[in-house]
C-alpha cells in the first residue's frame, strides 16, 4: 500500500540545529530536508549545517529552491543571479545550471526544486519571471539545457509544477488557483525531459479532476504514473500553503493519490501531524 512508502521532506527555522529541531528530526526521520533563506548566512555556516543534517539518523537528502534571479536562496553566498531572459539572451542555460549546481554541491546540497516547467502566459501570472518559455518547445530547450548543467554538477533536479501552473492567475501560497485553460501542451515538458523527481501543484484543473492536483489520484496515479509512465519521485508542493485548508486530511489524500514525498516546510506541530498521518 502506497501509504507505507510515503515519507516527509521538511523545513525548519534557524541557522543551526538546536535541541528541539534535532529532537523533531530524529523523531520523524524525514527522507529529505528543505532549506530556505532563513537557514543560510555564510558558506562556512551552511557547510556545517548540511554536515549535521546528513549525519542525522535518517541520512536525509538536502534540498532547496534555487532557480535564478527571482528565487535565489543562496543570495548571501552567491550574490545576485541573472534572470531567465538574460540567461537565454546569452545562450548560457547549461553553463548557468552547472555553475548553480556546483555552488549547491560545494555546500552539501543534493537537490534543487527546479526547474519550473510551467508555460509562461501573458497578463497576470503568479509565476512571472520564473518560466523558461511560452511554448513547450521553448521550455524543453532551455530548461533541458539547465537540467544538463545541474546533472553535470551532480545535482538532482525536480521539475515543477505538474500538470502545469502557467495558467494560474492566483498564487497557491495564498489561495487555491483554478487553471481553466489547461491543455496537454502543459505537460509536454514533463514528458520530454529526464527528471528524477516531479513536484505536483496545489491547483484545481477542471479538465482533469475536481480535486487539487496534489490530492488527486486521477492526476498523480492515473495521468502521471500510468498514462505518462513516470517512475521517479512524486513530491507535493508545501502542504502548509494557503491553497490547502484541512491539513491532515490533505496529507492523507496526497498519500492515497500516490505521492511519495509530502513537503511540510515550516511548522513543527504540522510536521508531527503529518508524521502521525504517515504512520497510523
Amino acid at each position: 500500500m502506497r501509504q507505507r512508502k510515503a515519507n516527509l521532506c521538511v523545513g525548519f527555522t534557524g541557522l543551526e540545529l538546536n535541541t528541539d529541531t534535532r529532537r523533531l528530526l530524529e523523531t520523524v526521520r524525514p527522507a529529505g530536508i528543505i532549506l530556505f533563506s532563513r537557514n543560510i548566512d555564510s558558506s562556512d555556516q551552511l557547510r556545517q549545517l548540511t554536515r549535521q543534517l546528513h549525519d542525522l539518523p535518517s541520512h536525509p537528502f538536502i534540498a532547496i529552491d534555487q532557480e535564478n534571479k527571482r528565487v535565489n536562496r543562496l543570495r548571501p553566498i552567491v550574490g545576485e543571479l541573472p534572470g531567465i531572459a538574460e540567461i537565454k539572451q546569452a545562450n548560457r542555460a547549461r553553463d548557468f545550471g552547472r555553475q548553480l549546481g556546483e555552488s549547491l554541491r560545494d555546500h552539501g546540497i543534493d537537490m534543487t526544486f527546479a526547474p519550473v516547467l510551467d508555460l509562461e502566459t501573458d497578463g497576470d501570472n503568479a509565476l512571472r519571471e520564473r518560466c523558461w518559455g511560452k511554448t513547450p518547445a521553448e521550455v524543453i530547450r532551455w530548461a533541458g539545457e539547465f537540467l544538463d548543467g545541474l546533472h553535470a554538477a551532480g545535482i538532482r533536479a525536480c521539475g515543477k509544477h505538474f500538470p502545469g501552473l502557467g495558467g494560474a492567475k492566483q498564487d497557491s501560497h495564498e489561495v487555491l488557483p483554478t487553471v481553466t485553460d489547461w491543455s496537454e501542451a502543459d505537460i509536454r515538458p514533463f514528458t520530454a525531459l529526464h527528471l528524477p523527481a516531479i513536484m505536483v501543484s496545489h491547483a484545481h484543473y477542471p479538465a482533469l479532476d475536481d480535486r487539487p492536483a496534489s490530492l488527486s489520484h486521477k492526476i498523480i496515479t492515473g495521468l502521471l504514473r500510468k498514462k505518462l509512465g513516470f517512475t521517479g519521485t512524486v513530491i507535493t508542493d508545501d502542504m502548509e500553503m494557503g491553497a490547502i485548508h484541512d491539513f491532515e486530511s490533505a496529507v492523507v489524500e496526497s498519500i492515497q493519490a500516490g505521492a511519495d514525498l509530502i513537503l511540510v516546510c515550516h511548522t513543527p506541530a504540522k510536521i508531527m501531524a503529518a508524521y502521525e498521518c504517515l504512520h497510523h
